[in-house]
């Protein structure tokens, strides 16, 4: 037995809905069911075991633990495999792709980036607390995939609680 409700989705969700249901074979009503109860696991499991995946206590020790000279090759290391990931995904890759998946994804993940433009650089800030080398790894992983693009930055900053770096555009 199945019951019946409906759902409202603003435009832009309705037809990256549609496109996700023609991509995966189905229909909406097929899809909408299943997402429903993918959500509903995924909610009890979080719930009823506990969520540390994302804990940011437990993110911050791990990445504490991380030597400084290490950090150079994680964040090559990381922003090769962002970028590498991207191209795959779109067409044409540029600074407003990259600025708009990277606030996006801060944003899924309920952390708060800001970005501003200027007369002729963006500067992008964010306020965190998971610790000086997870601020300085993001950091500079964000930098190093704009210079990948072309992209010129003028200046990065990072400290335990938040980092921001500016990015000059050559377009």
């Amino acid at each position: 037995m199945s019951n019946l409700i409906g759902v409202r989705l603003n435009k832009e969700d309705h037809t990256e809905y549609l496109k996700i249901v023609k991509e995966n074979g189905t229909n909406p009503s097929a899809m909408t069911a299943k997402i429903v109860h993918d959500w509903l696991r995924f909610q009890r499991i979080k719930q009823y075991r506990g969520d540390i995946t994302l804990s940011g206590e437990i993110l911050k020790k791990r990445h504490d633990a991380i030597k400084k000279n290490e950090i150079g090759k994680i964040v090559q290391h990381n922003a090769k495999v962002v970028i590498s990931e991207m191209e795959f995904q779109v067409d044409n890759l540029d600074f407003a792709e990259i600025s708009r998946r990277i606030l996006e994804w801060n944003r899924e993940n309920g952390i708060s980036m800001i970005m501003r433009d200027r007369k002729d650089n963006t500067v992008f800030m964010q306020k965190h607390s998971l610790g000086a080398i997870w601020s300085e790894i993001q950091c500079k992983m964000y930098c190093k995939m704009f210079e990948i693009i072309g992209e010129t930055i003028r200046s990065m900053r990072y400290d335990s609680n938040s980092f921001s770096f500016e990015v000059i555009r050559q377009n």
